[in-house]
C-alpha cells in the first residue's frame, strides 16, 4: 500500500501517519510506505505553493478564499490542474511507483490525488486508489473520474459527490482517520495530578498560534475576572516565540495556568478539558470529536475550515467566535452554564467516528487480499 501525502499543513501528514500506524499494527503481513506527493514536483510548484498557500492565508485570507472558491468553476478547475500537470515529474513518479508496485494507492491530498489518477489515466499498472478526504466539507478539488474510492467524513460530502455523478458503491462514509492514541482511555486523575489541576473546576485548553500574545493574555485575564477558579492549559506548539513570551510572563506564575511548547501527548490534555480554543484543521477537528471536546473557533482559515467550523456550529458542537470579547463571553457562560457544555459533549460523541482509521485500512486490506 502507498500513501500519498503532501504540504502545505500537518493535517495531510498527520492522517497519512495515523494510516500508517494501523496497518502495521494490525496487517504486519503488508507493505506500506509513504512519500510526499510534493517530492514530485518540479521547483516552482513544490517550493512556491506552500509559501503560496502559508503567506496568503496569513495576509490575505480573503483572497485565499476567493482562489479557494474559484474551483467551484469548472472550466477554472481543469485549467488549473492542467496547469499543475506541467510541473509533475510524471517519469519519476511512474518509476517510484513501478518501482514499488503498491496494490493501493492511498491519497491524503488533493495534489497526491491528481498523481494516483495519473497512474489510472496512463494505465501503467492495474492498481486501486481512493481519496481520504481530511475535511468535513466537500471541495471540488478533491473529485477525480480515475479514482477508485472516497473516504469521507459525513453525508453532505457524500451528496456532493453523488452530485458529480461518482457511484453510490465508490463513496464510504467513514470519518476523518486520527492516531489510535486519541481513542484510548485516559486516567483522568493521573493527568490532573501531574498538572496540580482541580477535577472540581472546568479547565480550558488553548492550543497553536491563532491568538497573538496580547490576545492570548486578554482571553485568560478576561475568563479569570468572571471565574478566578477557571484552569488553563496553553500549548504553543511550534510557535517558539509565543512560548517563549509565554514562559517569561506573569501567566506562568499563576497556579492556575500551565504552558507548554510542543507537545506528544496533546491527546491528555483534550482527555481532562472542557473546552478547546482551537483552529478547525480537519484532523484537530476529528481528533476532538473523539475526546469528546466542544471547540471554541477564532480566526478560522477560509475555505477547508470554514466549513469545518460550520459542522461543528450545525451539530451543536463547537462555536465561532469573531473577536476576543466573543471568545471570552462564550466561554465564561458556557463555564457557568455545565447542562449546555455537558450537551455540546453529548453532540461531540454523536458525530465522532473513533474507528475511521481502522475502519479505512481494513477496507483495503479487503480489496488487495
Amino acid at each position: 500500500v502507498l500513501i500519498l501525502h503532501g504540504k502545505p499543513g500537518m493535517g495531510h501528514l498527520i492522517t497519512a501517519n495515523a494510516l500508517m500506524e494501523v496497518f502495521k499494527k494490525d496487517y504486519s503481513e503488508v507493505e506500506v510506505k509513504d512519500a510526499d506527493a510534493f517530492d514530485f514536483l518540479y521547483w516552482p510548484l513544490r517550493y512556491g505553493y506552500p509559501y503560496f498557500y502559508n503567506h496568503i492565508v496569513a495576509k490575505a485570507p480573503i483572497l485565499f478564499k476567493i482562489f479557494y472558491h474559484s474551483y467551484d468553476n469548472e472550466l477554472i478547475e481543469e485549467t488549473l490542474k492542467i496547469i499543475t500537470s506541467f510541473f509533475i515529474k510524471k517519469a519519476q513518479f511512474i518509476a517510484f511507483v513501478k518501482d514499488f508496485s503498491p496494490d493501493f494507492i492511498l491519497a491524503t491530498n488533493p495534489l497526491p490525488l491528481q498523481l494516483a489518477s495519473l497512474i489510472e489515466e496512463k494505465n501503467i499498472i492495474d492498481i486501486l486508489s481512493a481519496n481520504v478526504c481530511t475535511d468535513f466539507g466537500f471541495h471540488s478539488i478533491w473529485h477525480s473520474k480515475d479514482i477508485n474510492y472516497y473516504f469521507v467524513a459525513t453525508d453532505e460530502i457524500k451528496s456532493s459527490l453523488l452530485d458529480h455523478k461518482v457511484n453510490l458503491n465508490k463513496i464510504k462514509i467513514t470519518g476523518i482517520p486520527v492516531r489510535p492514541k486519541f481513542s484510548q482511555p485516559v486516567d483522568h486523575n493521573k493527568v490532573l495530578e501531574s498538572l496540580n489541576f482541580s477535577a472540581l473546576e472546568p479547565i480550558l485548553l488553548i492550543v497553536g498560534g491563532q491568538l497573538k500574545y496580547s490576545e492570548l493574555l486578554k482571553v485568560v485575564s478576561g475568563i479569570k475576572a468572571k471565574n478566578n477558579l477557571a484552569q488553563f492549559i496553553v500549548v504553543a506548539g511550534r510557535d517558539k516565540d509565543l512560548q517563549k513570551k509565554l514562559e517569561s510572563s506573569e501567566l506562568k506564575k499563576d497556579i492556575n495556568v500551565r504552558v507548554f511548547g510542543l507537545v506528544q501527548d496533546i491527546e491528555k490534555f483534550m482527555a481532562v478539558s472542557d473546552l478547546i480554543l482551537s483552529k478547525a484543521g480537519g484532523s484537530t477537528t476529528a481528533e476532538c470529536l473523539v475526546k469528546n471536546l466542544p471547540m471554541i473557533v477564532y480566526k478560522s482559515t477560509p475555505g477547508q475550515e470554514e466549513d469545518n467550523v460550520n459542522y461543528l456550529i450545525h451539530n451543536g458542537a463547537g462555536i465561532k467566535a469573531k473577536n476576543t470579547k466573543e471568545i471570552i463571553e462564550v466561554i465564561v457562560e458556557l463555564f457557568s452554564q455545565p447542562d449546555k457544555l455537558e450537551k455540546m459533549k453529548s453532540n461531540c460523541q454523536k458525530i465522532q467516528k473513533p474507528n475511521a482509521t481502522k475502519d479505512i485500512v481494513d477496507f483495503v486490506v479487503s480489496q488487495i487480499k
